[in-house]
């Protein structure tokens, strides 16, 4: 029987080597148990005797408890280049951005490389050249696809997953005013042009980061929404959401907002409350988390995004 011993710094886990790789760790702890290296015993990853024999040793630490460790040197084994020509579902695509399975199945369909296909998804010509597989779900033959790990080094998905993600740099929409100062109209739009800074999926201009991701969400799960939406009753100003197809109008709270905008958005909500108006309020931690929380919400509105 293989003994512990105590932290060694010689030593990777299999997470840490799952992150060398960067692929999602449980994707390496199911590759290592098809190769016959590790098995799960009542809950916990145990060695086999091929696991030993590659170097592997359970190593005690007093943080993590024990774990198996792996010399540094098995990240050179070849084993692990078959693992990286294996391709990746959406799911573990998705992981490494934060975004569900299916706003990221929307948007490969979005950039023309699968289609919807009743409860799954088929591959197009397009992606099929960019070398994704279609596959069938053994047992209810649901189709979808499969993608090489260099897919996401493809321009159009690495643009897209940057405005995604908010790590796209805003857009400066700035403009000389000196000539439009003498038109209280043209100043008036042109005031409001420097504020958007941020451009959605769709092309709506939005004018913040939380606002964009909400924008690009709505848009992905095919969701018809106006953007600064203005209420019948003018004094109330405009709601950051409005979707039509429910009469829905959405407002968001984000964790640093100025006074002004507080004050407005409260008489809204206010206003939807007297008037019997349908609406949702998303809160700043909302806004991390949409895969889990818009849809939800819809529903009970009557949307249906997946």
């Amino acid at each position: 029987m293989t003994r512990s011993r105590k932290s060694n710094y010689n030593v990777m886990s299999t997470t840490a080597l799952a992150k060398h790789f960067d692929i999602p760790s449980q994707s390496l702890f199911n590759f290592l148990t098809e190769k016959s290296w590790i098995e799960k015993i009542d809950k916990n990853w145990r060695l086999t005797g091929k696991g030993e024999f590659e170097g592997g040793e359970y190593i005690q630490s007093q943080k993590f408890g024990e774990y198996i460790g792996w010399p540094k040197s098995i990240i050179e084994h070849a084993i692990f280049q078959e693992l990286l020509e294996i391709p990746l579902n959406v799911e573990a695509l998705g992981k490494r951005f934060d975004i569900g399975s299916h706003r990221f199945n929307a948007l490969l369909a979005e950039l023309g490389w699968q289609s919807r296909f009743h409860k799954g998804w088929t591959i197009t010509s397009l992606g099929k050249n960019l070398g994704g597989i279609e596959k069938e779900h053994p047992e209810s033959g649901v189709p979808y696809t499969v993608w090489p790990r260099d897919i996401l080094n493809q321009p159009g998905l690495e643009y897209a997953l940057e405005q995604l993600s908010g790590s796209e740099q805003p857009i400066d929409r700035s403009v000389n005013a000196k000539d439009n100062s003498s038109n209280h109209e043209q100043q008036t739009a042109l005031n409001f042009s420097k504020k958007l800074n941020w451009s959605g999926r769709d092309g709506h201009p939005t004018t913040n980061q939380q606002h964009n991701q909400v924008c690009n969400w709505l848009y992905l799960m095919s969701v018809v929404h106006a953007y600064r939406w203005p209420l019948a009753d003018q004094a109330m100003g405009c709601c950051d959401f409005y979707l039509p197809q429910a009469n829905l109008h959405i407002e968001c709270w984000q964790l640093h907002e100025e006074a002004a905008s507080i004050s407005q958005k409260l008489l809204r909500i206010d206003h939807y409350k007297k008037q019997q108006l349908a609406f949702l309020e998303l809160k700043s931690e909302d806004l991390n988390r949409l895969d889990n929380v818009l849809p939800k919400l819809l529903l009970k509105h009557g949307i249906t995004v997946y």
